[in-house]
């Protein structure tokens, strides 16, 4: 059976989760900026979640269904004590034409004490436990697949958000660089070496960049309010994410080892598995309706009056008794073949989905292998352009310096360069969010 145990490695995850805390509590500065890794914005995001506090009372009440099951395995119990006033006895001849009264003791005291278990019902107890165990095992998967759920969730707002940083930071820099050559451009122009228009020219480029930062940072603080929620942090908090993220490793195995650790690690998979195994127990309970049910049973009776004896005794007597019952229902006999088809009906259809969920699974699985690795070439396709853009700039700049290029020409060549700069930052993000998504297709993210 599947069986939620408090192990060691759950309560060091409690106490990373504390540590997480006070880690982002002693990391905001006085701007509200908080340095915060992936791993550490997951453990807040499940401490958060609403959605994850309803599954737990979902296992809960799933546990205690199949502590109530079980119950079904303990004998049955039972006493009865009644008390009261018992009234003379009217006879009459079949024919009705003669009426006496016999006197009969008054006082009436009953006490019994009645015990049963069960002791074959055709599987009927056991396949209800292990129903119920099936269901408690699903209700921890749906946990487990939303906690994967929700850290994607977080990932794609965190890896966001580094993205946007970068893309400012690409602004930025190159803002600086064209207020650097605006400098140098003003200086030539004191000479009467270039015209006014070169000067306006970079000075409206300049104001381009600042524009584009500015909203960069509006879109920053739109995403952060966002996480915020998720994450529940302040709303002033301003997540910094950790910048070895994009030289972290992401090793990927063969594609055959990925449905192969799908196969046991998808929880989609395990729970259509979980279904099926319920459909073909409940079955196997219906068709146990055609057993008989065989029970032991003990009784024992403390009663007054004794009115078996003429004239009827005023005394205590008691006596037990005890056996086997054997019951049936004739009635399973034309009731169950229906039953039992409808049954085998949902089993069959059962199997169509967990079918169905692992061709969708290995699908998911093979194509996210596939974008993992074209987002790996793509970032050093990106790379290899970025160097090329970066000497292609430092050349133009230099002619255009020289009075061999015109502006023209080094604005086009900064335009390149910001491209190939844009293209890198957002292939290394795109690198790590498609290891995200495969883990979450497979399902150990």
């Amino acid at each position: 059976m599947y069986t939620y145990l408090f192990k060691p490695k759950h309560f060091l995850s409690l106490i990373s989760i504390f540590l997480s805390f006070i880690s982002v509590a002693r990391g905001q500065d006085s701007l509200g900026n908080t340095p915060l890794t992936m791993s550490a914005a997951f453990q807040l995001a499940l401490q958060n979640s609403v959605q994850l506090q309803t599954r737990h009372v979902a296992i809960d009440l799933a546990r205690q269904q199949t502590a109530v099951e079980k119950l079904d395995r303990l004998p049955e119990l039972s006493t009865n004590l009644n008390y009261g006033y018992l009234s003379n006895s009217n006879n009459y001849t079949p024919n009705f034409d003669h009426h006496s009264v016999t006197h009969l003791p008054h006082h009436l005291t009953q006490f019994t004490v009645d015990a049963s278990e069960t002791i074959f019902s055709g599987g009927r107890i056991n396949n209800t436990i292990k129903k119920a165990g099936l269901e408690e095992q699903i209700a921890y998967l749906n946990l487990e697949k939303d906690q994967v759920d929700i850290k994607f969730l977080v990932a794609a707002g965190y890896l966001d958000i580094f993205r946007l940083l970068n893309q400012r930071k690409v602004f930025i820099n190159n803002t600086n660089l064209a207020r650097q050559r605006l400098k140098n451009i003003l200086e030539l122009r004191r000479q009467g070496i270039v015209t006014q228009n070169d000067v306006l020219r970079t000075e409206l480029t300049i104001s381009d960049y600042e524009l584009n930062t500015r909203n960069i940072a509006r879109s920053i603080v739109e995403l952060n309010n966002q996480l915020n929620v998720v994450l529940g942090l302040s709303d002033k908090a301003r997540i910094i994410p950790d910048t070895t993220l994009i030289t972290s490793e992401t090793p990927v195995a063969s594609v055959e080892d990925l449905l192969n650790q799908a196969d046991h690690e998808n929880h989609e998979i395990n729970i259509s598995l979980r279904e099926k195994q319920i459909a073909e127990t409940n079955l196997r309970i219906i068709k146990s309706q055609r057993s008989p049910t065989l029970s032991l049973f003990a009784s024992n009776n403390f009663s007054r009056p004794y009115l078996t004896s003429i004239p009827a005794a005023d005394i205590y007597y008691n006596y037990w008794v005890a056996g086997a019952s054997l019951h049936y229902n004739i009635g399973s006999l034309y009731q169950s073949p229906r039953k039992i088809k409808s049954g085998s009906i949902y089993v069959e259809l059962t199997g169509k989905r967990d079918s169905l969920v692992r061709q969708n699974v290995e699908v998911g699985v093979r194509n996210n292998f596939v974008l993992y690795n074209q987002s790996v070439d793509q970032l050093q396709t990106a790379r290899h352009d970025l160097h090329s853009a970066e000497e292609n700039y430092r050349i133009v700049e230099q002619r255009y310096f020289n009075k061999l290029a015109l502006l023209t020409d080094l604005i086009d060549a900064t335009n390149i360069k910001i491209e190939a700069e844009l293209k890198v930052t957002n292939a290394e993000i795109e690198r790590i969010y498609s290891y995200c998504r495969l883990q979450k297709a497979i399902g150990i993210l």
